[in-house]
């Protein structure tokens, strides 16, 4: 299937049917820069569950809060935000940024399961590429490699404050 590059904000998809929002969290509980603030703005229930999640709220228990693991979290009736923990703390370390390919590796198959069971999309922005420190060609192969047969639709933020979501992006 491929990934369709589109322009807009990754936390309004487009398409019909049932639809995963997919983000990199760190795992100290630090929520409050990048991506998370406009999920915070469009999808407020993901934010109060990963707090919930990170201070061991007994309802998320089940899932340890730690690298790899997902939250997948209700939004509306069809889109769902996973909350990936795929970032180690929220600064480099001794050169190395905070992203850690084999949790994101991990969290994604998670991912790929739930998209399969629900026949989901699959939307993010360039996950792992801000704050997490990433680069995108090493993201890209990840996605390929745990996404497989699943659309997926990576999007390239549009400031302009028009909603250009279906404007395929071009290189």
């Amino acid at each position: 299937m491929g990934i369709v590059y589109l322009s807009g904000s990754a936390t309004k998809p487009v398409g019909d049917g049932p639809k995963i929002i997919t983000h990199i969290c760190n795992d100290i509980g630090g929520w409050g820069r990048g991506f998370v603030l406009a999920v915070s703005n469009d999808h407020p229930s993901a934010e109060v569950a990963y707090r919930s999640w990170y201070q061991e709220n007994p309802e998320w228990k089940a899932t340890p809060f730690a690298l790899g693991e997902v939250q997948f979290v209700d939004s509306t009736k069809d889109i769902i935000v996973a909350n990936m923990i795929a970032q180690t703390g929220i600064f480099p370390k001794k050169g190395r940024p905070p992203i850690r390919y084999d949790a994101l590796h991990k969290a994604l198959k998670k991912v790929a399961h739930l998209a399969m069971d629900f026949d989901a999309s699959v939307h993010m922005p360039r996950i792992g590429c801000g704050l997490a420190g990433g680069k995108w060609a090493k993201v890209e192969e990840v996605i390929k490699e745990t996404l497989v047969g699943i659309p997926v639709f990576v999007y390239d933020y549009e400031p302009s404050g028009g909603d250009a979501s279906v404007v395929p992006w071009k290189a």
